[in-house]
């Protein structure tokens, strides 16, 4: 069956406006945002006094940047209690709010996300440009893995509804199976799927398990989007579209404080963020000084929601290391462009020169028995004198592990300039939190 593609934009007058404009409007709803919070949440008028800034001091994006003080996870976990579970960052009454939903814990206790129903259309806007740029269509059969219990699903769910209401969720409830995932696919055959990465592999692994050919599963797919875990690359691009007979793969991530989302769009240079929605500035990770906002710097990225009332986000630390792309896209949208690349606290200390798992993925990918790059970093100590990681191939086209093994290390070293110890496992074996492989299995705290 094929689809009209039909127009470019969802919404062309936002998706393409001049950059003076998009600076204008962050500036005035960045001001009504800074209010707000201080007005408020208790949070931010004892972070920001501490600082000595208040709202007053915050006129111009500039200033957000230069005085307003970021935070970051743990800053909120630290004001966590029985009877504000929130941290003091509930900007309105509870009963304002139609839904709540926790973190899923990657990075330490849980935290919580909350909506109101504007800012619940807000993010449904947000997610059906990039539901359209993905190339979703009007009558479109589509798969999403999991349920209700993630922060982005009240705009995912909707926002895809909004343009095909043909679809299927597989795994109402955690943890998402990859069994009931690919079942879903065998039985509603989507024209488009939208997956994590670690389920996307996951789906190649039981395709392989069950004697069926990626292909075969994926016989009328056209699109996929991955995203919410750990970034695409170009080997990945091409692998997917090789091994699922698919036009195009998206890639897309964020984060839920600051309750952003992005996703590139056709030209794959990078993910388009809304700044009508979202302001981004860059920061050291170590020392929290800002980055210059340049084409390719890198730094962590800081979000400032411009719209989230319930719980405001004003320079919340991301604990992600990206590098950015400001200019104009070629796909013609205005609106700013990242690249992820690793969590700040992924950072390895290996012989003296830092290692994150995107690098050791880069290395992993080169070699088609590795390609799918099921791995994760056993951390026995603050610095490491050898990278030691444990591994999953695929055995359907691995003659040798042993000589497999030689291969990837060479690689590592080539590459990386350290040396690395793999041990293979089976891909059952290795530590899954949800839906993702936990890159750095942390032995110092065992």
């Amino acid at each position: 069956m094929e689809f009209e593609v039909g127009r470019e934009y969802w919404n062309p007058t936002v998706e393409t406006m001049k950059r003076e404009e998009i600076r204008e409007l962050q500036t005035k709803k960045m001001r009504m945002i800074v209010s707000h919070a201080y007005s408020n949440s208790r949070f931010y008028r004892d972070l920001w006094k501490e600082a000595g800034v208040t709202p007053e001091d915050v006129k111009t994006l500039d200033d957000l940047v230069k005085k307003a003080p970021l935070f970051r996870k743990d800053d909120v976990r630290d004001r966590m209690t029985e009877d504000d579970p929130f941290g003091g960052l509930l900007s309105v009454p509870m009963s304002h709010l139609i839904a709540c939903f926790a973190s899923t814990g990657t990075t330490g206790t849980p935290t919580f996300y909350a909506y109101t129903k504007d800012q619940a259309e807000n993010m449904t806007i947000a997610e059906t440009r990039i539901a359209w740029m993905v190339k979703l269509r009007p009558g479109m059969r589509y798969v999403i893995p999991g349920g209700s219990w993630h922060w982005h699903s009240v705009a995912l769910y909707s926002a895809w509804r909004r343009i095909s209401p043909r679809f299927y969720v597989a795994g109402m409830v955690a943890p998402i199976t990859i069994q009931q995932t690919f079942d879903a696919i065998m039985k509603f055959k989507p024209h488009h799927v939208f997956a994590v990465l670690d389920v996307a592999f996951g789906l190649n692994e039981e395709a392989r398990k069950r004697g069926i050919e990626p292909s075969e599963l994926f016989s009328d797919l056209l699109y996929a989007r991955t995203g919410h875990g750990e970034p695409m690359t170009k080997v990945l691009f091409d692998f997917f579209k090789k091994e699922w007979g698919i036009r195009d793969a998206f890639d897309g991530g964020g984060i839920g404080e600051g309750m952003m989302v992005c996703c590139d769009c056709y030209a794959h240079s990078g993910q388009h963020v809304w700044e009508d929605m979202w302001h981004i500035d860059l920061v050291d990770p170590d020392t929290d000084e800002s980055v210059a906002f340049e084409t390719g710097e890198r730094g962590e990225y800081v979000v400032t929601n411009l719209h989230s009332m319930s719980i405001p986000y004003v320079r919340c630390a991301s604990e992600d290391y990206c590098e950015v792309y400001p200019e104009a896209c070629e796909c013609g949208r205005t609106h700013m462009r990242m690249r992820i690349t690793s969590r700040t606290g992924w950072i390895l200390d290996i012989q003296g020169k830092r290692i994150t798992p995107y690098d050791v993925r880069l290395a992993m990918e080169e070699h088609p028995e590795t390609r799918e790059a099921a791995f994760t970093i056993d951390k026995y100590a603050k610095k490491m004198g050898v990278l030691k990681i444990r591994a999953s191939y695929n055995k359907e086209i691995t003659k040798d592990p042993e000589e497999l093994k030689e291969r990837v290390q060479n690689t590592i070293k080539e590459r990386l300039g350290v040396d690395a110890e793999i041990t293979w496992v089976d891909y059952s074996q290795l530590p899954v939190m949800m839906h993702k492989i936990l890159r750095i299995t942390d032995l110092t705290k065992a």
